[in-house]
């Protein structure tokens, strides 16, 4: 009997003994990972692969409110061809884009080895080529490296590759590993039952969000020759999809003509121009068809001065504006990233010398025009936003950014200063005075325009472009520009001129042309 029960308390031991941890777990773990997939030897026979998917993009920070449902950006299709034995790729993008207006995005990319090149067709049937821009190009390499057939070498080659406790999801125990590609923590989740991997989680940067967890996950696995894969993938920030895409077609060891995956030695020898930064950002905007290209680079701004003591940031084609005051200065939009931001603010300081950055005025929170706040927080600046999105703006700046750190991140003690506007604020210094107003529309909740009554100026963001015509069959578009000519209508305004957060400077009269082409969303 004692028998017995010594033997029962061994068995109930082992069945509830924790899984190893540690370098020695983590390489055991990768190998049973790499032997559910179909072993190393026959993963070590892919050479190469063509892989044609379908599938769509979206984006939160694109949605109407910052919680809402994400914007479907675009469907579209896309062939890869990768030679893993030289570290090459051919990515063919071909998509219709839904937002902000309805037209084609096609582009060529092409990684050979420690260079890129990007082909994009141009109206006129020809192709332009160019060397790809090195954010763009180092993500991608990054995406190579995580690809279903390529994370495993990549964890094996870590040399810090370890296994961390298991999780449990539910009713679901997953195995954990934990390495570092180049500067970038990674976490490999594996399906405890079948040891499949089911998700890779990058902390990367991101702009807006700091620190943000990409994650690429894996599911519907099917036999490939003896190879197994996933069918359908999909990519989350911070929890939030942003794209998912399912194989059509997946060749191991296909045919493919060696001059698609070359360089020539022309593109190869133009300048690469700006950081190597891994970020999802800039590719979230290039299958947008939008820009993307200050990312990482020198900033360019200039100082246009529509009114005394009033100018227009250009420099990109996302712009601000600056007020100034009898003893202050008050500044409208930080669009991108921090770096645009501390440009601009270095130019505003060499202008108005003297004279401190005491408000921000944020438009709206999408992706291109909230990237640049907490440059301003962080030189004391108080950010005025409307209500509703304040909740938004307090976690933007309570967000940890030790990837890349900023200069808040930097600032250390420094407690941003947050405050919603809910349908009017006046700014005022006795002489100048400075209008923050709500305004409804069907682009973002909470827009706020930017009215000065004495020179009858007017700021605002994505409604309306001065300068450029709206195509009368981009629908939104046109309710966006009714929706502001509504606005300025409805608040019984004075207004001469429309300074654009993008494009120039305009009279109203341009607005209004476009009055009989629509009329204000529901």
């Amino acid at each position: 009997m004692f028998a017995i029960a010594v033997s029962l308390l061994v068995l109930l031991s082992a069945c509830s003994s924790v899984p190893p941890t540690g370098p020695a777990a983590g390489r055991a773990l990768i190998d049973e990972a790499a032997a559910a997939m179909g072993g190393w030897l026959v993963l070590d026979s892919v050479k190469s692969q063509e892989i044609i998917t379908g599938g769509t993009d979206v984006e939160p920070l694109q949605a109407v409110e910052p919680t809402g449902q994400p914007r479907l950006i675009n469907q579209f299709g896309q062939t890869i061809v990768v030679d893993f034995e030289k570290n090459r790729m051919r990515l063919s993008f071909d998509a219709m884009r839904e937002y902000p207006s309805r037209q084609p995005v096609k582009f060529v990319e092409v990684l050979d080895g420690d260079a890129g090149m990007l082909e994009t067709p141009q109206a006129d049937g020809k192709t332009t080529r160019e060397r790809m821009h090195p954010s763009r190009y180092a993500t991608r390499l990054r995406d190579m490296r995580r690809m279903p057939i390529r994370i495993l070498y990549t964890a094996k080659n870590a040399a810090d590759l370890t296994r961390e406790p298991d999780k449990i999801d539910g009713k679901v125990t997953i195995n954990v590993l934990r390495f570092k590609d180049g500067s970038q923590p990674v976490e490999l989740q594996l399906d405890s039952f079948n040891k499949l991997p089911l998700r890779v989680i990058y902390t990367e940067d991101d702009p807006i969000y700091g620190d943000t967890f990409n994650e690429l996950t894996f599911v519907d696995w099917r036999d490939y020759n003896g190879v197994r894969l996933p069918q359908t993938q999909a990519i989350f920030l911070n929890g939030n999809k942003i794209r998912e895409e399912r194989v059509r077609t997946l060749i191991n060891n296909p045919k493919y003509e060696e001059s698609s995956l070359t360089i020539p030695a022309e593109i190869r020898s133009q300048p690469e121009v700006g950081e190597r930064i891994v970020s999802q950002w800039p590719l979230r905007r290039l299958v947008m068809g939008v820009n993307y290209l200050d990312f990482g680079r020198e900033q360019k701004v200039e100082l246009v001065e529509v009114a005394k003591g009033i100018y227009h940031i250009k420099g990109s084609d996302h712009h601000s504006m600056a007020i100034e005051m009898k003893d202050h200065v008050i500044m409208v939009e930080a669009p991108f990233f921090e770096e645009r931001s501390v440009a601009v603010i270095k130019a505003v300081e060499e202008k108005i010398p003297g004279k401190p950055i005491k408000y921000l005025v944020v438009t709206h929170f999408h992706i291109d025009h909230s990237g640049g706040i907490r440059a301003y927080a962080a030189k004391g600046a108080t950010i005025l936003m409307q209500e509703t999105n304040a909740p938004f703006l307090k976690t933007l700046l309570s967000r940890p950014k030790t990837m890349r750190p900023d200069s808040l991140a930097k600032a250390g003690s420094v407690t941003p200063n947050v405050e919603g506007v809910k349908e009017i604020k006046s700014l005022t210094d006795g002489e100048r005075t400075v209008e923050l107003r709500d305004l409804p529309n069907p682009h973002s909740s909470g827009m706020l325009m930017v009215y000065l009554p004495k020179e009858k100026i007017l700021f605002e963001s994505d409604l309306f472009t001065p300068g450029t015509p709206v195509d009368p069959s981009n629908t939104l578009g046109v309710q966006n520009a009714v929706a502001l000519l509504a606005g300025v209508n409805n608040a019984n305004i004075q207004v001469d001129r429309i300074v654009g957060g993008h494009g120039d400077v305009a009279p109203l009269r341009e607005l209004a042309k476009i009055a009989p082409a629509g009329k204000p969303a529901s």
